[in-house]
């Protein structure tokens, strides 16, 4: 008896080394392809998980639909065979299965497109004469001229895509905020202006340097958009859930309100007739009168574009499932639906804008997501970060002894468009293992127990957000209770009973037992050392103690940046050009004193989250990833788009 429970045992104990095996063999896979880039390698790693590990179905699904995407990225036809392997024979796995029948569907459209593509139609990228990290970056260019913000002067410019036959269009008083908005045909342009007082307004200038006035006041939601006859400009005004959006006679500066707008109305656009102002409410797409009334609704599920130059069709992304989106065209006629939708094309679309000739210009984020992590060694002795490339894009939270990270990542591979995926990786050997999947808000380390805590919200019907805790080494999740809203997790608190967090309230501090919210003041961090909090207030860092008393101005600048505290609380970390041009990162002290600056920025762009180690010694910069800009011509079909 005792020896067959021996063998069973030691049966047993083969089992879970083998499945650790395949784990740790899948896992550095993931990050042969993710970490450093070698898809071929990733490849063979992938194979031998399917070869060596038969019996784990869910392991070796995801192994062949990984090693499908390293085909995929690598431009070969071997994908097609695997993502059919997966809808086949593993429909067990019902999420794989399912995004592998979708990629399916992707992959052949490509092979044979919809003959509602005209064969004129063609596409280029276009290459800015500029660092472009900018999400206005489709409305400064129209193809062959770029409008764009001297970083060394601050002045207006417009050049060719060359670069060439650079002339200012304006050079203010004040500051040109990073937003401006061309008009279609390029030949004007609306700024938002800081003025020295701070004050801001609104103001047209022609491309050639002439015409300047300032019209509107100041607005407060979103830049603007022009009408095709140049003659109006549509703005969204207002703070909170509550907004309006207003047309603003660009001849005498009249105001006129259009319409009550909701917090997430967005992406106002005037049909190229004036008639009539689509806007997006999430999904939605609503249409109403140029002139005033009701809105109603255009199409159920899309994000609006543009329209097309002759008005016919609205062109608008689809999503067609959780990880492909799809140009697509809605034919309208009289502010009312006139056919079924029109594929164009599949892709990864964001944004886009019709220009005066009808192209369409349109961006997308490059392969590996909107951001970049990197990890930085404080060397501050010779002004060097010694930044290193995670491979990863997600915010992460650092364990409490600085060796390992955990990243929320949105999980493409999911079912749910909104769910996402903890992955914890050992920062010296790039390791990496899935924890947890749920749709989750964010999460930080516990400092008192190998554990995660974070904010989720609760499938519907429910809807509510709740906290959980995540073991380390299970991946067990233990339901901790309600919160009051959407928070994100900053740090817990020395005693391991409460979380401070970031709400739009502000920073708040959240007690795990007794559930009670404290909001400790509109900030945008807190010192981990429950010293310190800290806001921009009119260009000005300020800080104040966390139990309360006045602000106190550490720094001045013009420009503002996400900023963080050192776990000492003794410094604050933020960005900065201070030669006018080179961005990077300093620190100042929260006793008073002079900037010092810690290194240069690992991209050319001054933007990013820093998220500092316990010790103080170690930085991960979340920096903007460019996007990428092209040019789409003669995608119009030439039937009539009506019944």
């Amino acid at each position: 008896m005792k020896l067959r429970i021996l063998i069973a045992g030691l049966m047993f104990g083969i089992a879970v080394l083998a499945d650790d095996s395949g784990a740790e063999l899948f896992q550095k896979a993931v990050t042969q392809e993710q970490a450093a880039g070698n898809l071929e390698e990733a490849i063979k790693l992938y194979q031998r998980v399917v070869t060596e590990f038969p019996s784990d179905r869910l392991l070796v699904a995801k192994a062949l639909m990984r090693e499908a995407q390293c085909y995929e990225k690598l431009g070969q036809g071997k994908a097609v065979k695997l993502y059919e392997q997966v809808a086949r024979d593993f429909r067990d796995q019902r999420e794989l299965a399912a995004t592998a029948s979708a990629r399916l569907a992707v992959l052949k459209q490509r092979e044979h497109p919809a003959p509602t593509v005209p064969p004129s139609m063609t596409q280029r990228k276009i290459d800015l004469p500029y660092p472009n990290y900018s999400y206005e970056a489709i409305y400064q260019t129209d193809g062959q001229r770029a409008i764009y913000k001297d970083l060394a002067t601050g002045a207006l410019m417009i050049s060719d895509l060359a670069g060439k036959d650079k002339r200012v269009i304006l050079k203010p008083k004040g500051k040109i905020s990073e937003n401006f908005m061309p008009s279609r045909d390029f030949s004007i342009v609306l700024v938002r202006l800081i003025k020295p007082d701070r004050s801001q307004t609104n103001a047209v200038i022609k491309t050639d340097g002439t015409g300047y006035r300032e019209i509107g006041g100041e607005t407060h939601c979103g830049l603007g958009s022009w009408s095709w006859d140049n003659h109006s400009i549509l703005v969204c005004d207002g703070q909170g859930e509550t907004r309006q959006l207003l047309k603003i006679s660009v001849a005498d500066g009249q105001i006129r309100k259009m319409a009550d707008m909701k917090r997430f109305d967005w992406d106002y656009r005037f049909s190229p007739d004036g008639r009539f102002i689509v806007y997006s409410n999430s999904e939605k797409t609503f249409i109403m009168s140029s002139q005033g009334g009701e809105p109603h609704l255009l199409l159920d599920r899309g994000w609006p574009m543009d329209w097309t130059r002759d008005g016919r069709y609205l062109i608008f992304i689809s999503l067609h499932d959780s990880s492909v989106n799809g140009l697509y065209l809605l034919p309208v006629k009289d502010g009312q639906r006139a056919g079924d939708p029109v594929l164009i094309r599949y892709g990864s679309f964001t944004d886009g804008s019709t220009t005066a000739g009808g192209a369409l210009v349109y961006q997308v984020f490059p392969e590996g997501g909107q951001f970049t992590s990197w990890l930085g060694t404080l060397q501050s002795a010779n002004g060097s970060l010694g930044w290193t490339r995670l491979g990863v894009n997600a915010s992460p939270a650092w364990s409490p002894d600085g060796t390992e990270i955990a990243t929320l990542a949105t999980d493409q591979a999911a079912a749910g468009q909104n769910q996402c995926t903890i992955r914890v990786r050992k920062l010296v050997s790039g390791e990496e293992r899935e924890l947890y999947r749920g749709f989750l808000v964010g999460c930080l380390w516990s400092s008192v127990q190998p554990s995660l805590f974070c904010v989720q919200l609760t499938p519907p019907p429910e809807n509510k957000f709740e906290a959980i805790s995540i073991s380390i080494d299970s991946g067990r999740a233990e339901r901790l209770g309600p919160v009051p809203g959407m928070m994100n997790p900053l740090f817990g608190s020395r005693d391991g009973k409460a979380i401070y967090a970031s709400t739009n309230a502000g920073i708040v501090r959240w007690e795990i037992g007794a559930q009670h919210e404290t909001v400790l003041g509109e900030a945008l961090a807190a010192s981990p050392d429950e010293r310190w909090i800290g806001r921009w207030k009119k260009e000005a860092l300020e800080i104040r103690p966390m139990s309360g008393g006045d602000w106190r101005t550490l720094v001045s600048l013009n420009d503002r940046s996400p900023i963080a505290f050192t776990p000492d609380g003794n410094w604050v970390v933020y960005q900065n050009t201070d030669d006018g041009v080179k961005p990077g990162l300093f620190r100042v002290a929260t006793s008073g004193g002079q900037p010092e600056r810690l290194g240069d920025f690992p991209t050319a762009h001054k933007w990013g989250v820093p998220y500092i180690s316990p010790d103080g010694q170690q930085i991960i910069l979340r920096t903007l990833n460019p996007v990428e800009l092209w040019l789409l011509e003669n995608f119009e079909p030439k039937s009539s788009p009506a019944r």
